[in-house]
């Protein structure tokens, strides 16, 4: 079985272009390529990204305070100023809205960074760096983070700077798991989970072609079935099938499908062919397409994988519609990357 072995610079590339933040993020990982691993690369984002939070000035909004005051402010919290008189204490105890930075966002930003710099493997500088960081976020409340807490964000148009910083923060948290020892924490190889690489690949692939191409529009694919009915029975009924990615030009279409395998081929008593299950599905797309618009050119189609071993290229005219199996070699710079999968649409 083949290993995944892509650079880290490009393992960060593929999460920023899957989060549609590449220019921003790529602006902010200035030396990625000087990172050993990932924990690092992602230490030096946040400073970087911190950085930039604080020369901007970082977000505020309403909390809700109680304070024994001896004018009204807000709205009278009464059983707080009834045990103030018993006390014979001249004041009120008040509840009211304050402006503050201690709001959820700024204070999963502490947090990641708190977590980051326990980590053992890294670099003793941007360890130090983090804690540094962490003292200029020191009106906002320290938190233990969950998951729960990304959901209680709300970002808007005032704030939505945010979003790569809390991207990176969430990615830090779905990767750090507890040092056995209890001291900290260590970082799983996001590379061997199957299903998350997966999902960012079909994203990575959708965004690239949605911002570094002009010919064909990206847009989301639902096809029916080419089926008629032979009962009246209404127990179940065909799935619809959505597309991975589909590119459409005035006179050219193409339905993309990308999978995310440690392996693009399948080997059967010595002998390797293409995953077959992945070309009935292509096939499926191609052919339910080719119904919903007859007028049209019929539809090409394009297996996409990650490249492990040996690069493949198969080009194949199946039923009349052109058939493209191929790798995509993620372990060479990442300009020849993007000049890669842009030459595929030629």
């Amino acid at each position: 079985m083949s290993e995944f072995k892509i650079p880290i610079a490009n393992i960060y590339y593929l999460f920023c272009y899957a989060w549609n933040r590449f220019e921003e993020a790529e602006h902010l990982a200035v030396g990625a390529d000087e990172c050993p691993d990932l924990p690092n690369l992602l230490a030096k984002v946040l400073i970087s990204g911190a950085r930039a939070l604080l020369h901007r000035g970082l977000d505020r909004g309403y909390q809700p305070f109680q304070d024994n005051i001896g004018t009204v402010r807000g709205r009278i919290d009464l059983d707080g100023t009834i045990q103030l008189k018993a006390k014979h204490a001249p004041r009120l105890s008040c509840l009211f809205d304050e402006l503050s930075h201690d709001v959820p966002h700024n204070q999963i930003i502490k947090a990641t960074m708190v977590r980051l710099a326990r980590l053992r493997s890294l670099d003793g500088g941007l360890a130090h760096e983090l804690r540094r960081m962490v003292r200029h976020f020191g009106d906002v409340g320290d938190i233990r983070l969950t998951a729960s807490d990304f959901a209680r964000v709300r970002l808007h148009r005032n704030n939505a700077y945010y979003d790569l910083m809390l991207k990176i923060c969430r990615l830090a948290y779905d990767l750090m798991l507890p040092d056995p020892s209890g001291q900290g924490f260590q970082f799983q190889n996001v590379l061997r989970d199957e299903r998350k690489m997966a999902a960012v690949f079909e994203e990575f692939v959708r965004n690239f072609y949605r911002t570094e191409q002009s010919i064909f529009r990206v847009k989301p694919l639902q096809l029916e079935w080419d089926a008629i009915p032979l009962t009246g029975s209404s127990v179940g009924r065909l799935p619809t099938m959505r597309t991975d990615i589909y590119l459409e030009a005035k006179h050219r279409r193409i339905v993309i499908d990308t999978k995310y395998y440690a392996d693009a081929l399948q080997y059967h008593q010595g002998s390797a062919s293409f995953h077959s299950g992945n070309l009935y599905q292509l096939f499926a797309y191609l052919k339910n397409d080719a119904t919903r618009v007859p007028e049209l050119p019929l539809a090409e189609g394009m297996l996409l994988y990650p490249k492990t071993g040996e690069p493949l290229d198969g080009q194949f005219q199946i039923q009349g519609h052109k058939v493209r199996i191929v790798t995509v070699d993620l372990s060479q710079p990442w300009r020849t990357i993007d000049g890669y999968l842009k030459g595929l649409l030629g």
